[in-house]
């Protein structure tokens, strides 16, 4: 019987590719997929591991200089998130897994679950990728991760890109939301080989 992982706000799959492909069964929980983490129900099954990457639209410091208006003028956005983030971190109580791990950009979430355990920025795991693949992750975005899980080993590369991120994918729209939430392939690959 394979080993079950939950992957939860999860549209590109890129973070959980790695379980998928070594056989793992993997469910992939999002809003896009017709998915709400907040009204997943529970699976009977024991869950081996979860990866949680919640929408960071209302927490990243990126968008700091608009937190207060937004407090002000529409508060159901934070609420909504502060409660997707909640049905994350439901699910790590409910099925007490071997392992958890709660993804967000360096920004205010702190304020309401703590402090982080680890942080990264993609070109210290760009060495895990093909030789083709290295420099489209040689880039830099902090990254906050919270959780219970064992730190996946840095294979570093200099971060010849800067940050690609916010030169290439500034704006609002839905595609360059998409894009700069994509898990990077290498640091993927490496928390999987540390939390198999």
């Amino acid at each position: 019987m394979s080993k079950v992982i939950l992957s939860l706000c999860d549209y590109s799959g890129r973070w959980s590719d790695p379980y998928r492909e070594a056989g793992y069964e993997v469910h992939q929980v999002d809003i896009k997929l017709g998915f709400d983490v907040r009204l997943f129900p529970k699976l009977d099954k024991q869950v081996h591991g979860i990866l949680m990457a919640p929408p960071c639209t209302e927490f990243a410091v990126s968008g700091a200089k608009h937190w207060k208006g937004k407090a002000k003028d529409t508060p159901e956005k934070l609420t909504n998130n502060i409660a997707i983030v909640d049905a994350c971190l439901r699910a790590a109580v409910i099925y007490d897994p071997e392992w958890w791990v709660l993804e967000n950009p360096v920004g205010r979430l702190k304020k309401w679950i703590g402090n982080k355990v680890y942080a990264f920025h993609p070109h210290e795991f760009a060495g895990w990728l093909p030789v083709g693949e290295q420099e489209q992750e040689q880039y830099t975005k902090y990254t906050c991760l919270w959780g219970r899980f064992n730190e996946p080993e840095k294979k570093e590369l200099p971060p010849v890109l800067g940050s690609k991120m916010w030169a290439m994918y500034g704006g609002k729209s839905e595609r360059t939301k998409e894009m700069r939430s994509q898990t990077p392939r290498g640091f993927a690959r490496a928390f999987f080989e540390a939390n198999k």
